[in-house]
C-alpha cells in the first residue's frame, strides 16, 4: 500500500487499484477536480490529493475543512520526500535505552571477561545540523520553491527542521 519514499514524515502513497478504490468515496465529496493519491498519517486525518487541471499535490484534512499546498508536482514531491529522508538521515540516530535484567547482564559481563565481546566499528559522526539544513534548503529550492511559502504544508515540517526537532 505505501510508497518508502515518504522521509519518514507520515505519508502513505497509494500503490495499487484496490487502495484507490477506498480512496475514490473521499475524492467524490472534494469540491474541485482532485484525485486522492495517499494520506499523512492515517486517511481519517489527512488525504494527499493530485489536481487534475494544473498537477498540483495538496493536503486536505479528511472532513474537508482546510487543504494546504504541498507541491507544485508529483515529481517536485518526490525530489522534496528525497531531499527530506537525506536530511533526516544524516542526522543523530536515536538510540533507545537499553534494559538488562540481571542475568542477562551477568552474561555478558562474562563474555566480555572472556575476550567474545568485539568493539563496534567506530560509527561516522552526524552532520552537523547547520549543513544538514543548509543542504535541505538547497535540494528544496531546486526541487520546488512554493514550500518556502507560508501557506505551504512544509512550511511547519521545516519550522521543525530549523529547530532541530525532526
Amino acid at each position: 500500500m505505501s510508497d518508502v519514499r515518504t522521509g519518514g514524515l507520515g505519508f502513505q502513497f497509494y500503490a495499487d487499484a484496490a487502495d484507490v478504490a477506498k480512496a475514490a468515496g473521499a475524492a467524490q465529496r472534494l469540491r474541485r477536480p482532485l484525485r486522492v493519491i495517499g494520506h499523512l498519517h492515517s486517511p481519517e486525518e489527512f488525504l494527499v490529493a493530485e489536481d487534475a487541471a494544473d498537477g498540483s499535490v495538496w493536503v486536505l484534512a479528511a472532513d474537508h475543512s482546510a487543504e494546504w499546498p504541498l507541491n507544485v508536482s508529483r515529481s517536485a514531491l518526490d525530489a522534496c520526500l528525497t531531499a527530506f529522508g537525506r536530511y533526516l538521515d544524516s542526522g543523530s540516530k536515536a538510540s533507545g535505552p537499553a534494559v538488562y535484567s540481571a542475568d542477562e547482564m551477568r552474561e555478558r559481563l562474562e563474555r566480555f571477561a572472556r575476550g567474545e565481546v568485539v568493539s563496534r566499528a567506530p560509527q561516522k559522526p552526524p552532520a552537523p545540523h547547520r549543513a544538514r539544513l543548509k543542504r535541505l534548503h538547497r535540494e528544496l529550492k531546486a526541487a520546488d520553491r512554493s514550500v518556502f511559502a507560508r501557506n505551504s504544508w512544509w512550511s511547519g515540517v521545516l519550522e521543525d527542521a530549523k529547530n532541530n526537532l525532526l
